[in-house]
């Protein structure tokens, strides 16, 4: 702690405590605020990975943007209601932070010269000359096929006029904002890209450096003009982006920066940005050169594909080499709007070419006559064979014709076999044959899983899961984690996807429905049903067909988008913090963000559980209640917790109580079924003795009950003779951040008379929904992720429990009573929970 921040704290602390306690519920408050929002991010994350939404990689930075800076705040809150006591998760929440920013970052933009090469130069240069120029590079070095005149204007020039226009954020932000399947928003966000680049200034080292490479192809006589075509980084290796992108002809000089900058624009094009996208490559791996070629004047063009899988008779034989030619230019070819003239041809053992029959093999173009006389269509073929032998693969070959006829190479690219790559996933669905159980929930996890119902209430019950069980509960506590194996799938009336243990299911491909109102009650234990966690419906029995047809997926798609999520996902989802009563439940154990997450929300409402210390400094200022109860209480509000006009009294009465919480409390504490023995008062009896040397004024705070309450939070530590009883409660209107916490020690009666009403409690609170768990005469019982009513619900059975409760440890010298009591117990919290007047 520094030396400015420990003044402030102890200065409060000596001299307002009471705004010490404020203090600590605003930043618990903010904890839960910023404890909802990186679980929601961590959702986000989660549903880009495990269900493969093609998104762009700056939403994922976006993303992790926000989730860093929300567990900031989160970490930063925790620390604040108990500065310095968190300093080793501080620590680790840097470390962890650190490797994210690691983790999703992209190598650093290279925009250095040089910005414009050769066509020769680019054959060993592809990370500056992009696909389709190095392609060319490579076949002017290693071949006498003949080629345009031209250069590159390199892909690190393209990055530096973003550099330099600033444009790098906003077509960030822009693209952060796709959704691939909204088409109209994708148009828009293209045309805004598209505006900036074409409206963007060409820095001056690029202009010298294109201006100094035109003055070399000037000759007197000059009236070349220019093919203006994409090559990006990418382009024409595994993700061919064919037609992706814009290339512009016939360009005249003057013209050529502003057709460079539409070039460069171009890979912007909505349906560019939408393959970019589907091959999981990020923006800044696609950078655009652009290939500055001569213009032929072309009487005939086309492509020629080494092998056209399309005309293979036998699947194992030989596919034929095709050759495809139109009149002019071949874009009227691979546009689609011209037929074209095909010519095959069969591959030989003696590496010949043999034309096939004219009936099958030859298609004349619309002009009626050919446009490729025999001997050059053999020559183009002949082109496709050394091609394919040359690179190791079937080629895709662009090619044209000059008046002369002379055959130029214009591109070249490997040919994917349309054949191996089918996708029969878009058949029509068929319906599914029976009337589903249960419908109208919320898909947490996706997926299908089938199984016996299995009903769980309690902890213990949950441990009992047997394998090959859809579990069926009312919420999801991360504990579930510990069984996941043995699950199928997973069906909650409450619970949201943004709970742990939606997390970790989604992480392991487990089906989990959430929101199914009335589950617990519709699906009987023991029944078979099939769960389709894609649309949140339960069928009953077993629906084979329905789980073939959306297969679980196993492995993410391997491309550079899936590999580096991936990365980002380990270090963001995983929970390895799931009992906070465990030893590895430390700051130092803490592997993910996901950790920390649980860890920081954990400890804020262990604090909370401690609001005031021992010597009760905080409640300087409080207001006595005057009740019809035999105890002190004193409370604190903190804002909501009390009426308006209790605002200036020192007195006040329960008719003032606000806070439905704290109404609740006193519902259960004076419910007709509690006897307060009259002459009684009940106080801390044990710090009554301790101070008994001196003069002891029983009406003390420091020796009553007390309470610290608000609109929708309540602390509440009831001294009850030898005990004590704590409950801290928040229930307000996100279920997901409610919880009841209940703590109950001490007695005056003998340990093993303790013991037994401890397990009398320990009993009824577990019929009751609540999670328990005992250490000697010390129970810690807790009801959480539940709506706003049934946590109120709780605080009133809570609160009967302790009335009734009171002096019984005088009294339990026998195991045989535990049984009768609780049935006893029992009865008049029924109502109560089933939320009867």
């Amino acid at each position: 702690m520094n030396l400015v921040r420990q003044w402030r704290y102890w200065s409060r602390f000596l001299f307002f405590p009471g705004q010490l306690l404020r203090d600590k519920y605003r930043s618990f408050r903010e904890l839960l605020q910023h404890d909802r929002k990186c679980l929601e991010l961590l959702s986000d994350l989660e549903a880009i990975h495990y269900t493969g939404t093609p998104v762009d990689w700056s939403r994922v930075t976006r993303l992790v943007v926000a989730l860093r800076w929300s567990m900031s705040n989160l970490v930063r809150s925790l620390d604040a209601m108990h500065p310095d006591r968190y300093l080793p998760l501080i620590d680790r929440f840097q470390q962890l932070e650190q490797q994210l920013q690691q983790a999703v970052s992209l190598p650093a933009e290279d925009t250095a010269p040089p910005y414009v090469i050769t066509l020769a130069e680019a054959a060993s240069a592809a990370p500056l000359a992009g696909g389709k120029a190095h392609q060319l590079g490579v076949l002017l070095n290693r071949t006498e096929l003949i080629q345009p005149q031209g250069f590159v204007i390199t892909a690190t020039a393209g990055r530096l006029l973003l550099a330099t226009n600033r444009l790098r954020e906003p077509i960030d932000e822009l693209l952060g904002e796709v959704d691939i399947t909204d088409t109209p928003r994708l148009h828009s966000i293209s045309r805004e890209i598209v505006d900036l680049i074409t409206g963007a200034e060409i820095p001056p080292p690029v202009l010298d450096a294109v201006s100094s490479r035109l003055d070399q192809f000037q000759r007197p006589s000059h009236t070349t003009s220019w093919a203006v075509r994409s090559s990006a980084v990418g382009e024409d290796g595994v993700f061919s982006f064919a037609g992706q992108y814009q290339s512009l002809l016939s360009v005249t000089d003057a013209d050529l920066l502003d057709a460079y900058k539409t070039v460069l624009a171009g890979k912007y094009r909505p349906e560019a940005i939408a393959y970019r996208i589907r091959c999981g490559l990020a923006d800044q791996e696609t950078p655009m050169a652009a290939l500055i070629m001569e213009m032929v004047e072309a009487r005939a063009g086309g492509v020629i594909y080494s092998r056209d899988p399309e005309q293979r008779d036998v699947p194992d034989d030989p596919a034929p080499i095709a050759v495809y030619a139109v009149a002019g230019l071949g874009a009227s070819l691979v546009d689609g709007s011209a037929a074209p003239e095909i010519h095959h041809f069969i591959r030989q053992p003696d590496g010949t070419l043999d034309t096939l029959d004219t009936t099958t093999a030859s298609r004349k173009a619309d002009s009626g006559s050919p446009l490729l006389d025999p001997a050059t269509a053999r020559r183009l073929a002949g082109w496709g064979q050394s091609l394919e032998n040359l690179l190791g693969s079937p080629q895709d070959i662009e090619w044209c014709q000059d008046e002369t006829g002379r055959c130029l190479l214009l591109q070249c690219r490997p040919l994917l076999d349309r054949q191996e790559t089918t996708d029969a996933t878009g058949t029509d669905t068929p319906p599914v044959p029976v009337q589903p159980l249960l419908i109208g929930g919320l898909s947490a996890a996706p997926g299908v899983g089938i199984g016996v119902v299995y009903l769980a209430e309690t902890g213990d019950q949950l441990q009992e899961t047997p394998p090959g069980s859809v579990l069926v509960l009312t919420h999801l506590p991360p504990t579930l984690a510990a069984i996941i194996d043995r699950l199928q799938a997973v069906v909650c009336e409450g619970g949201s996807r943004a709970s742990h243990f939606a997390t970790i299911a989604r992480e392991f491909g487990l089906p989990v429905i959430t929101g199914l109102q009335g589950a617990t009650t519709a699906l009987r234990q023991g029944d078979m049903v099939t769960v389709d966690g894609w649309s949140a419906i339960v069928y009953p029995g077993r629906l084979d067909t329905l789980a073939e047809r959306y297969p679980q997926r196993t492995t993410i798609l391997a491309t550079p988008f899936a590999e580096r999520m991936g990365a980002v996902i380990d270090l963001v989802s995983p929970l390895h913090l799931v009992d906070p009563t465990a030893s590895n439940f430390r700051p130092q154990h803490c592997r993910s963000m996901h950790d920390v997450i649980r860890y920081s929300h954990e400890k804020g409402m262990t604090e909370m559980f401690s609001l005031v210390g021992r010597s009760g400094r905080e409640l300087s200022g409080a207001k006595r209640v005057d009740g019809e109860l035999p105890f002190t209480l004193s409370i604190i509000d903190l804002g909501g917790g009390l009426t308006m006009d209790a605002a200036h009294r020192r007195t006040i009465t329960p008719k003032q109580f606000a806070s439905p919480l704290l109404r609740a409390c006193w519902r259960g504490l004076s419910h007709p079924d509690v006897t307060w023995h009259e002459g009684l008062l009940y106080l801390d009896w044990q710090e009554a003795d301790r101070m008994a040397g001196g003069i002891v004024n029983l009406k003390s705070a420091k020796l009553g009950s007390y309470a610290v309450v608000a609109r929708d939070y309540l602390h509440l530590m009831l001294r009850f003779g030898y005990h004590f009883a704590i409950i801290d409660s928040l229930a307000g209107d996100e279920p997901e951040a409610n919880y009841l916490t209940f703590r109950f020690k001490g007695g005056g009666g003998s340990y093993d008379n303790r013991l037994r009403r401890l397990r009398l409690v320990s009993d009824v609170l577990t019929w009751a929904g609540f999670s328990t768990h005992a250490h000697g005469d010390l129970l810690d019982a807790r009801f959480d992720r539940r709506s706003a009513a049934e946590t109120i619900s709780r605080l009133v059975a809570v609160s009967i429990i302790q009335g009734k409760c009171q002096l019984l440890d005088m009294k339990m010298d026998s195991d045989d009573s535990i049984a009768a009591l609780v049935e006893s117990m029992k009865k008049p919290l029924i109502a109560v929970i089933d939320g009867s007047p």
